[in-house]
């Protein structure tokens, strides 16, 4: 996880989940869907399929 929390300070979040927060809003996604799915993939997709998922609209996330 330690190569994780590099990515996410260098991305401007503290933590895995103020990095949901910030694709959610940034993708005008429910934190909430953005949350669920990024449980579901699990923390190595967090910079991958998760951030694809929410920019494409989101119709997977929500």
């Amino acid at each position: 996880m330690g190569d994780l929390m590099l990515n996410y300070h260098a991305c401007g979040a503290e933590c895995r989940e103020d990095w949901w927060r910030m694709l959610a809003n940034e993708n005008g996604l429910p934190f909430g869907a953005v949350q669920r799915l990024a449980e579901k993939l699990g923390a190595k997709q967090d910079f991958g399929k998760l951030v694809h998922l929410c920019e494409s609209g989101g119709r997977a996330v929500q």
